[in-house]
């Protein structure tokens, strides 16, 4: 509304400016016409079409000036509307003042700031506007900028109508008027935010000055108390900065090798030592060959790794490696890596120890406890086994004489017109009495260490008559064996009675542990080992789809007395026995849960080449 109010006067303004032009023109027309002759009629043709042409030229020349002053008009009208929104409505508030103090001139912005129409400001006192306080300082300004005709700058505090007051700063500058006298020029902007934010800097200036004062009281005391250590820390500056060049001199007489590498990993420096420890004759060498090549498989792929954690500052700073060097060689090393400053620039530092040695002393150490622990092993079961045969000793003697005279006792009854339950004990106390015999014989085996001659034979027939030997118990528990005999010879030094024993053995076991399947399944297999270092060996499972052994079991199934059958069922001295037969035949046997949810029995045995 205020910008179309002005477009409005200036409307009016060129109306009148257009009545005057008229008038100015009438005048001038009247005069020309007095001074041409009386008798227009009394000119000649010539002359009439000369006067013609002039008053034509004369019209364009009106008309182009009519158009320039269009023209110049609208530009005038843009200028007036640029001058309102400049003055008029710019963010500060411009006033013009008398050499008196009154207001001869406000923009609106001032206006708003004084909460007062523009209309009811002009010849009003400015002092009106300011608090009474301030007044003071108003007009020590207003003197110096009339006395001086310097431009002067003030802050106040000025009222707002119906509102609290508000600090101003004003800046004024001496002009004139249109008649020449002189007039202040005025800039006033409200500073209330600002003078608040710098009270509020002001208080946490004067609150951090108090605690710089104390901190530095603080560090004055601290100062005095560590000057020695400042003066020591001094001296070793200097020492560390003489022996500044030593250092990289003592990097190439250090016995480890060093490299400094970027942390892409491109090696900067390298000492005599690491080019020895890959047998290369110059860094550029080192350089040029490819990473992949001075790594072993597995040490390469643990590198890759490592490469990829240090992207993200991840990697670690200790690890071991293994090199391939120049000649082929295989060596371990021990590598420690570090963040240090070279060339004033941030670089890695990686030492390098050749632990070849110390791994294959570590190497000897392991084996040697195997060996003791072994031996320890060994040395139990042997125990074990003397115990065993003190037993078989003192006791077996003792319980096969008198045995054999129950049995003899047993027979003549047979013999004896019994009634059938009668009859039917004495069945009873014979089959209880052959297992006592039994268990005599098995602790006498279990016990008994003398040498025996091995004879060359085929394992398959071993397998076939233990097969053979427990051909009943298989029916009766209707047990699917799955058995398919090798087409050549399997040519093992042995006691076949004595292997067929292990062999019947295990199968009874198996089928032992298959009661309360629905499905019982045995599955006998002969095979080479994969292990290079073992052809000379032959392997046989035997396993079954039973209950297993726990874990923790099957170790302790081999020791004499131990077994995992139900009470009155097994003396334990199967295993044990059968695994004794096995170490005489110069072979071995473990047992394993497997995946059908049984166990396997892998026996080993050294093969018999011509």
């Amino acid at each position: 509304m205020r910008r179309k109010g002005a477009v409005m006067t200036a409307k009016k303004t060129r109306r009148d400016d257009s009545a005057d032009l008229r008038k100015r023109a009438e005048e001038i027309a009247r005069e020309k016409a007095a001074r041409m002759p009386e008798n227009v009629e009394a000119l000649s043709p010539d002359e009439v079409r000369q006067t013609l042409q002039e008053l034509h030229v004369h019209q364009i020349e009106l008309e182009m000036q009519n158009d320039e002053l269009r023209r110049a008009q609208g530009e005038l009208e843009a200028a007036r509307a640029r001058y309102f929104d400049l003055y008029d409505l710019a963010p500060v508030g411009y006033c013009t003042i008398s050499e008196a103090g009154l207001i001869m001139e406000v923009n609106l912005t001032a206006a708003n700031m004084l909460g007062v129409a523009r209309s009811t400001l002009v010849k009003q006192p400015l002092t009106r506007f300011i608090l009474p306080g301030d007044r003071d300082i108003y007009y020590r300004h207003r003197k110096l900028l009339f006395e001086t005709g310097a431009p002067q700058t003030c802050e106040m505090r000025m009222v707002k109508k119906d509102a609290a007051p508000f600090w101003a700063q004003m800046e004024a500058r001496l002009a004139q008027n249109a008649e020449g006298a002189p007039v202040c020029r005025a800039v006033v902007s409200d500073i209330t935010a600002r003078n608040r934010v710098e009270a509020e800097l002001q208080q946490v200036h004067d609150e951090l000055g108090h605690r710089v004062t104390e901190r530095t009281e603080a560090l004055r005391r601290a100062n005095e108390e560590r000057r020695t250590d400042i003066i020591n820390r001094k001296r070793v500056e200097e020492m560390l900065h003489r022996t500044e060049g030593n250092f990289r001199r003592s990097l190439d007489d250090s016995p480890l090798g060093v490299r400094i590498v970027t942390i892409e990993g491109e090696t900067i420096y390298a000492n005599r030592a690491i080019l020895d420890i890959y047998g290369y004759d110059s860094v550029e060498e080192l350089k040029t060959t490819p990473i992949k090549n001075r790594y072993t498989p597995q040490s390469y792929a643990e590198f890759k790794i490592r490469r990829g954690k240090r992207k993200g500052d991840d990697g670690p700073s200790e690890y071991e490696i293994s090199i391939v060097r120049k000649n082929g060689e295989i060596r371990h090393l021990q590598v420690f890596r570090k963040e240090v400053l070279w060339d004033v620039e941030r670089q890695y530092q990686v030492i390098y120890q050749d632990i070849t040695e110390r791994k294959r002393a570590e190497k000897e150490v392991v084996e040697t406890i195997q060996q003791l622990q072994e031996t320890r092993d060994m040395l139990i079961q042997f125990e074990k086994e003397a115990a065993v045969g003190r037993l078989a000793t003192g006791v077996v003697h003792e319980i096969l004489n008198p045995a054999s005279i129950i049995s003899s006792r047993l027979q003549f009854l047979e013999e004896e017109n019994l009634s059938e339950p009668a009859r039917e004990n004495v069945r009873v106390s014979r089959e209880q009495l052959q297992r006592i015999v039994k268990i005599s014989h098995d602790l006498l085996q279990s016990s008994a260490k003398k040498p025996r001659v091995l004879v060359g034979g085929d394992l398959r027939r071993v397998i076939e008559v233990g097969l053979q030997m427990t051909e009943r118990r298989k029916k009766e528990d209707h047990v699917q064996v799955e058995y398919d005999p090798p087409s050549e010879v399997i040519p093992v030094k042995m006691e076949r009675d004595r292997l067929v024993k292990v062999m019947v053995n295990l199968i009874l076991n198996a089928c032992d542990a298959m009661t309360g399947n629905q499905i019982k399944r045995l599955i006998i297999t002969v095979h080479r080992p994969e292990d290079s270092s073992k052809d000379y060996s032959i392997f046989l499972t035997v396993a079954d789809n039973g209950r297993g052994i726990p874990a923790g079991n099957l170790n302790r199934i081999f020791e004499p007395f131990f077994t995992t059958k139900d009470p009155g069922k097994g003396t334990g001295l199967g295993l044990s026995v059968s695994k004794g037969i096995l170490q005489e035949h110069g072979g071995t046997i473990h047992a394993e849960n497997n995946d059908l949810g049984g166990t396997s029995f892998i026996v080993e045995l050294p093969l018999d080449h011509p």
